[in-house]
């Protein structure tokens, strides 16, 4: 009987087998899939922390980067306000620039303005090797110009916005920035192959600079006028004087020859007494002109007092300063000069005189060439005469 209900038992324990199996399967997996909901949300109650966390130092990253550059933003502009010389700034503008930004070449365009017409003066490039004015290639005078009139920065990335403009493959991208004084474009910033990142970077840089170039070109429009006459934009004989001692020093030390002219209009009391005080201040303004473009860079022009000119010439012999004021007076006396209703001829007498040929000294130089300049006058005027 036992054996016959333990046979019974084995036979139902087999049988209920499967079932207690697939039971005990299920219960298992409710119980995993209640462990695996648990471990979610316990790792998303810690996950959430964590990615706050991480967005936290990536915003601090981000903030201490920005601190970063306006601190070092404000460094440079400090720096910059001590710079009394567009060379100066530019020197500035190089070490901060290749320190602190990604780029190949970056270029400032100054312009002149001609009543509304707008034109390209000048342009200094900056480099990682050089620095320096430099010549400004057509296509990048021709985008210069457009960001100037519209006084809005242009990024160019794409080959078919960059080849319109000519530029060669080389360039991937161009970055100009108008930089805006009074309401007006008194420069241009290019910049070629930077970043994209980095354009915020130059347009908060591109103001700061603008404010510099203003500055310095107001400081030098204060110097020229306190060393320039108001009629002439000749130099005044004050700052001349200081100019030509010590270019007659450097020519002695150097032992270079130094040549001086003295120039008079003939008759010009004349032209006053006949045509009147305004014509006449229309007449010093064309000869200075004349006098003006008829020497080099080097060369100093300045009105010595009423009617008389003064051209010191650094460098020049007698044969040489010679060649300069025949230019100067045959240009003057076949230059008709247009004053209000009247149409006026004028002629002008030089007296040349050089160092070491004879003169030993300053004073002796100015001396010999108006002694020179008298002997012209005496011979009868529109002439030049050299100090023996």
């Amino acid at each position: 009987m036992t054996e016959a209900n333990n046979l019974i038992f084995l036979v139902s324990f087999l049988g209920l087998l499967p079932l207690a199996i697939r039971l005990g399967k299920e219960m298992l997996d409710g119980e995993r899939r209640i462990f695996k909901g648990s471990l979610r949300e316990k790792e998303e109650q810690l996950t959430g922390p964590s990615r706050a966390l991480e967005n936290i130092n990536r915003e601090k990253a981000y903030l201490e980067e920005k601190l970063t550059n306006l601190s070092r933003l404000y460094a440079i502009t400090k720096e910059m306000s001590f710079s009394l010389r567009f060379t100066e700034l530019f020197k500035l503008l190089k070490d901060f620039l290749t320190e602190n930004f990604r780029f190949e070449k970056f270029k400032i365009v100054f312009f002149k303005y001609d009543n509304a017409k707008i034109s390209v003066d000048r342009s200094y490039g900056i480099s990682a090797a050089s620095e320096g004015y430099v010549k400004l290639e057509p296509a990048l005078s021709d985008i210069a110009a457009s960001a100037a009139k519209s006084k809005k920065h242009i990024f160019l990335k794409a080959q078919e916005d960059l080849f319109s403009f000519g530029f060669p493959p080389n360039v991937k991208n161009i970055l100009v920035i108008p930089l805006i004084a009074r309401r007006k474009a008194i420069s241009v910033i290019l910049i070629e192959n930077t970043s994209p990142d980095e354009r915020d970077k130059f347009l908060i840089l591109a103001p700061q600079v603008a404010l510099q170039i203003e500055r310095i070109g107001l400081f030098d429009e204060v110097e020229r006028l306190s060393v320039t006459d108001g009629l002439t934009g000749t130099f005044l004989r004050r700052y001349f004087l200081l100019r030509f001692t010590e270019e007659v020093a450097r020519a002695k030390e150097c032992h270079t020859n130094i040549s001086f002219i003295m120039a008079d209009l003939d008759n010009f009391k004349n032209c006053n007494d006949r045509f009147g005080h305004l014509v006449g201040d229309v007449v010093l303004k064309e000869i200075a002109d004349i006098l003006k473009e008829n020497v080099r860079e080097i060369d100093l022009v300045a009105r010595f007092g009423g009617e008389e000119f003064c051209i010191l010439l650094p460098e020049a012999d007698k044969a040489g300063a010679h060649a300069v004021a025949e230019r100067i007076r045959s240009s003057v006396a076949g230059h008709t000069i247009k004053a209000y209703d009247e149409s006026v001829r004028i002629t002008v007498s030089m007296g040349i005189s050089s160092l070491p040929a004879n003169a030993s000294t300053g004073d002796e130089l100015v001396e010999n060439a108006d002694k020179a300049l008298y002997e012209a006058k005496r011979q009868g005027r529109n002439r030049i005469c050299l100090r023996a």
